[in-house]
């Protein structure tokens, strides 16, 4: 099974990887934005618009949450399924593979909190103390305030490093 998890890791990731890094980007920047530059209430909702699929509006938007939340749990199973099979020989591939092991957990709750979260909301009526759990955790505001905007951006940039340590690799291939 693992040669095919591998194959389709490696042709789909570069058209998924876009759909995951909008929302990586938007996380970091919204969090960031709001605890280290003062970003005003307008700007971080034009940001958070992006990051959740607003923009779309309101019938389409769980469905790009679902779909952004599904393309990194894709990625992130297939990834795993091939993470400790031939070593690495350094470079990219390396820090491909030590990312991937270090942001297997974090991401995998934060794609799974973020489809519930929305889609709870939009079509089954989510309670506020479950929409407050499932961000509690999304957010990583279970660290404490000071951390949570370090969880953030370590998550979010670490994604971001991810994928394009993992481009890196496909265009050494061609």
């Amino acid at each position: 099974m693992h040669p095919v998890f591998r194959k389709l890791h490696r042709k789909l990731s570069p058209c998924l990887f876009a759909l995951v890094a909008v929302s990586a980007a938007t996380g970091v920047i919204f969090r960031a934005g709001k605890k280290w530059f003062g970003m005003d209430g307008q700007t971080g909702q034009v940001v958070m618009e992006w990051h959740t699929g607003e923009w779309l509006g309101p019938t389409l938007s769980p469905f790009y949450v679902l779909a952004t939340g599904t393309a990194l749990l894709f990625l992130l199973v297939t990834g795993a399924t091939i993470l400790w099979q031939r070593a690495g020989r350094g470079g990219a591939r390396m820090w491909h593979r030590v990312l991937g092991a270090v942001l297997l957990l974090p991401l995998t709750a934060t794609a799974i909190t973020g489809m519930l979260y929305k889609s709870g909301q939009a079509w089954f009526g989510l309670s506020e103390d479950s929409a407050h759990l499932l961000m509690t955790i999304h957010e990583g505001a279970w660290l404490g305030r000071g951390l949570k905007v370090y969880y953030s951006v370590v998550t979010g940039c670490g994604l971001l490093a991810l994928g394009i340590f993992g481009l890196l690799l496909r265009r050494k291939r061609h």
